[in-house]
């Protein structure tokens, strides 16, 4: 799978230098980078900005608070039949 994925890399930097060297030849190399350039730097700050909204929040106590029963089984030290015994407890009392 990832020698398909260095095979596309490498077809698409290989297209996009042609293109650059035809825009070059053709002497629209300049206009063409004066014009993608802000549309560039847009995308780019608008995908940062999306990526930071979707950001997991830094403050902890804004997280709810885990169930007994993931606390419990998150603790490796814990014997199966103490984490069975919370799960069962809290199970019967109906969370």
């Amino acid at each position: 799978m990832t020698a398909i994925r260095a095979a596309g890399r490498c077809l698409v930097a290989a297209w996009l230098l042609v293109a650059l060297l035809l825009l070059g030849m053709d002497g629209r190399l300049l206009l063409s980078l004066i014009l993608s350039a802000p549309v560039t730097l847009l995308t780019l700050g608008i995908g940062a900005l999306v990526r930071q909204q979707r950001a997991p929040s830094l403050h902890f106590s804004s997280r709810p608070k885990l169930p007994d029963r993931y606390r419990v089984a998150d603790d490796l030290r814990q014997p199966l039949a103490v984490v069975v015994a919370v799960a069962e407890q809290e199970a019967a009392r109906g969370h």
